[in-house]
């Protein structure tokens, strides 16, 4: 999956139609077919974040903490819940009304941290400072609309990992030289 961060804008593109594709494909009179594909499409879309989120998080600069583990926890909550609606309804989606709608506010918010996290995570690496909301708000909504923001997006974070390497590689270098 880190092989994800270091491909072309194009590629991603590609991948992320894709995944819409995928997830907006109906086989007529098979319910389970179009759960498995809408879950599919889904996880496909997915994934781009949680990659940004997690192997980003190896170039952020040590005076830096961000929450990693409650990213983790609320993408696999949006991610579960969103897949097991998916699947209990047919792939045709719910709608929750009353009291059983507030946990349902969580999983939005899930979703929405889910996005904001790798958006802050790449700013904050490439101001050397934890990124406030401000900030990271463009960022958040590249993330956001998918498709049209990794034209965006991915060049930057091949910057941000070829920077990194780079790093990496001259301070083994000096050590070895040392």
């Amino acid at each position: 999956m880190e092989k994800l961060l270091t491909a072309k804008h194009w590629q991603i593109f590609i991948l992320l139609i894709f995944g819409l594709f995928v997830g907006g494909s109906r086989v007529e009179n098979e319910p389970t077919i179009n759960a498995i594909l809408t879950t599919a499409g889904n996880l496909i879309y997915g994934i781009y974040p949680l990659a940004i989120g997690h192997f980003l998080q190896d170039y952020l600069p040590k005076k830096i903490e961000l929450n990693y583990n409650f990213f983790l926890i609320n993408f696999f909550i949006w991610i579960t819940v969103s897949s097991a609606i998916m699947i209990l309804s047919d792939g045709e989606g719910m709608t929750f009304n009353g009291l059983l709608a507030i946990p349902f506010f969580y999983v939005f918010y899930a979703f929405l941290y889910s996005i904001a996290f790798p958006a802050k995570t790449l700013k904050s690496i490439e101001l050397g400072k934890k990124a406030s909301f401000a900030e990271y708000f463009a960022d958040f909504f590249l993330i956001f609309f998918l498709p049209i923001g990794i034209w965006f997006l991915q060049p930057r974070i091949n910057r941000v990992i070829k920077s990194g390497q780079l790093a990496n590689k001259e301070s083994r270098t000096a050590k070895t030289v040392l």
